[in-house]
């Protein structure tokens, strides 16, 4: 009974996918809408195109692309997305250009934009604005405005120096242009601080005492 339940489900998921994609009759309206549900083994070789949304659940093999997915996004590859709205793991790599909610990567995450968190094997990449978590064995990057805490094993680094952190950073180096919170590791530097640094060497650039061991601070 609990397999021809599944199976059931399965068969009612594929079914609402393609009726969803063949509505309208028309092949401008097939490339639009969206779907419950997504299998991709490599993009465009899945099971509705690339420019629908997913509302629901997305597997991909190796590559998934789709417009917004919302909802659980799981795959052993890569998994891509404009629009991220809900909890996304892959064996490899996330991409999604806006990100609410949460990328789980084997070995990296990138967007664009974040509102949540980023767990990395390796590396995390925000190309804009950050506002959440970012943890990573190796480097936890943002290109822009940090609001939150990056916690690396190696590298947090924020970029370029007119770039802003409000929060913590937690790693063996760590760099930002300017800091409200809090600076931990063997290594830290800022243009500008609000607060305290705790390191090895700690370095203000516009600060007092530019360079001091231990602990540097400025308010």
């Amino acid at each position: 009974m609990k397999n021809f339940s599944t199976t059931t489900l399965v068969l009612v998921l594929l079914l609402m996918s393609w009726s969803s994609k063949a509505a309208a009759g028309e092949v401008e309206a097939a490339s639009k809408g969206w779907s419950p549900f997504q299998l991709s083994i490599y993009s465009p070789m899945q099971l509705v195109g690339k420019d629908r949304d997913i509302t629901g659940l997305r597997v991909s093999l190796l590559y998934g692309k789709n417009s917004d997915v919302s909802g659980i996004d799981l795959g052993l590859g890569v998994n891509s997305s404009d629009n991220l709205s809900g909890i996304e793991l892959s064996g490899l790599a996330n991409y999604s250009f806006s990100t609410k909610g949460i990328q789980i990567g084997g070995l990296g995450n990138e967007a664009d934009y974040l509102s949540g968190i980023q767990i990395a094997g390796i590396s995390s990449l925000v190309r804009n604005d950050a506002v959440g978590i970012q943890v990573s064995l190796a480097a936890s990057m943002v290109n822009g405005t940090m609001k939150g805490v990056q916690i690396s094993g190696l590298n947090n680094w924020l970029s370029p120096k007119s770039s802003s952190l409000i929060g913590m950073q937690i790693g063996v180096f760590n760099y930002a242009g300017n800091v409200k919170g809090v600076q931990i590791g063997l290594i830290n530097a800022c243009e500008n601080l609000t607060g305290i640094q705790i390191g090895l060497i700690n370095n203000i650039e516009q600060g007092r005492f530019p360079w001091l061991p231990l602990i540097n601070a400025k308010f």
